[in-house]
Parts: C-alpha cells; structure tokens; sequence
C-alpha cells in the first residue's frame, strides 16, 4: 500500500528526514510515533508531497508517486487531516464537506452522492446540526470531526491523521478512537496516525513507527513496544 524507502528530505540546508523507511500494508492501522520536533509531521507531508524529498522513493498503490504533485496523489486515494485542521473558515460545514466529495476520482451521480455523506453524518451526527455554520467558528472537537468527515468523503485507500486528539475535550477523543477502531475493523482502507500518547497508540494501532531526530529508530508490531522505548522516545 505505502513504501517509503531512504527518504530524505530538507527545510532548507537543514537535514529534516534521514533515510526514513517503513511500510504500511493495506487495510492497516499504523502509528508514527516520537517527541515533539522528531520529524513526524514532515514525514506525513512527504507522503503528501507537500514537502519534496531531495533523495528516497515512495511507493503508493504499486505506484511511484515520489515526483507527483499533491494534488494527484490526493487523486490516488491520499487524504490528509493535517494537525491544524485546515477547515476553510468561511465556507459553511456543509460546503467543506463538499471539497472532499469532489476530491474523489470519479463521481457516479446522486446516489453514490447520498451514500457517502449519510455515511458521515453517521459517524459524526454532531455535523447535521451545524452543516449551515461557518468552519471559522466551530470549536476544536468539531473542527476535527469535519476535518475527518472531509477526508473520508475523497474515498481514501489511506488516510493520513497528524495528532487528532490535539486539544480536543475527552468526548470526542472517545469518539474519534470509536470511529478509527470501526474502520480498523472494516479493514476499508488504511491508516497511517501520527501520536504521542502511548496508550491512545496502543489501543488503535497494530504496527508502530518510533521516529527520534528524522529518523527511524524502531518499527514493530504495537504489542512489542518495551520499557525502554517509551523511556527514551514516547510520551505515555
């Protein structure tokens, strides 16, 4: 599904990822793991290709996408949930929603239409009682609910979720592990989370990715993580 392999990227002259490979098979739930300013986030915007790689490859989809542009990644079944939200402020809920209908590939007509967004306001009833507020004016929890709900509409093969329960009241980050936990179960398409807490890791992912200093330091399934590791890298 994803393979990165040796990627290296840079801010500048500053060296940011050093040859960071792993993998992320279909259907799986994977957590990119590490402190504060370790590279995580920059990993995910190359997977986006908001970030280019000065030397590696990253395979998606049995595709070299390493050259292509964010927006045909996103076209490939990439959907993005970045740690900032990026909801756009004065676009109501309902026509937020929208973009990520009209990221998909292809579209076939009303009904499939219908289905996707009954599927998300499903998951995420709280949106049907603000489809007509500005994104601007939502409050963290529900900023992140859309933001979700958003991503899912492009109808992902991955998604990609930067820090999601990042200052979110109790609540919703109950909520939000019930519906990672629905579609690791479902196996539809795969996750790649980025997560500093360890326990909120520990009960969604099946794979783990430590990152210290851009790069790679340790990668396994999410039952094996020791002592020492969340000693050195993690935050519990």
């Amino acid at each position: 599904m994803l393979e990165l392999n040796n990627i290296n990227a840079y801010y500048g002259e500053s060296h940011i990822l050093r040859n960071v490979s792993f993998t992320v098979e279909p259907g799986e739930v994977a957590c990119l793991m590490g402190r504060n300013g370790v590279g995580k986030t920059t990993t995910l915007k190359a997977i986006t290709g908001l970030l280019a790689v000065r030397s590696g490859k990253i395979m998606f989809d049995g595709s070299d996408v390493t050259k292509l542009s964010t927006d045909r990644r996103a076209r490939r079944g990439l959907a993005y949930v970045p740690q900032g939200r990026e909801i756009i402020p004065h676009l109501t809920v309902r026509e937020n929603l929208q973009l990520g209908f009209w990221a998909r590939p292809a579209t076939a007509g009303s009904a499939v239409e219908k289905d996707a967004f009954d599927e998300v306001y499903q998951l995420f009833p709280k949106l049907t009682q603000i489809l007509d507020r500005p994104g601007g004016v939502l409050s963290g929890g529900e900023q992140q609910q859309l933001a979700i709900g958003r991503a899912l509409l492009s109808n992902p093969k991955l998604l990609l979720l930067d820090e999601p329960t990042e200052g979110i009241q109790p609540s919703i980050v109950d909520h939000i592990e019930d519906v990672i936990i629905r579609f690791k179960n479902s196996r539809r398409f795969a996750i790649l989370l980025v997560e500093q807490g360890l326990h909120f890791a520990a009960r969604l992912a099946e794979k783990y990715v430590v990152m210290a200093k851009g790069a790679v330091v340790a990668a396994g399934k999410s039952d094996e993580l020791n002592a020492e590791m969340v000693r050195q890298h993690l935050t519990v």
